[in-house]
């Protein structure tokens, strides 16, 4: 019998441009890494908690949107299950 996986595992998808990261291509593009990342987790059977796009901001710190609101609902969701 074959059984569907279930997992218990909730990750978050993380995606970030710089504008200097632009020069290089479609291969680190959004679209590109939102694409890697959904089918790893589909094909890993990790459920996807959201999914997070920084579009034009530097790495080099934190002050980045998505990126905060990210950890914002990671705490939420880790009060949830207290």
């Amino acid at each position: 019998m074959n059984q569907k996986q279930v997992s218990e595992y909730v990750v978050w998808i993380y995606c970030r441009l710089s504008k200097d990261d632009g020069l290089y291509g479609d291969s680190s593009s959004i679209q590109n890494q939102k694409e890697t990342l959904t089918k790893y987790c589909n094909d890993n059977h990790l459920i996807i908690g959201g999914i997070y796009c920084d579009d034009g901001y530097s790495g080099t710190n934190f002050n980045r949107p998505d990126f905060n609101r990210l950890i914002d609902d990671i705490k939420l969701h880790l009060k949830c299950l207290m």
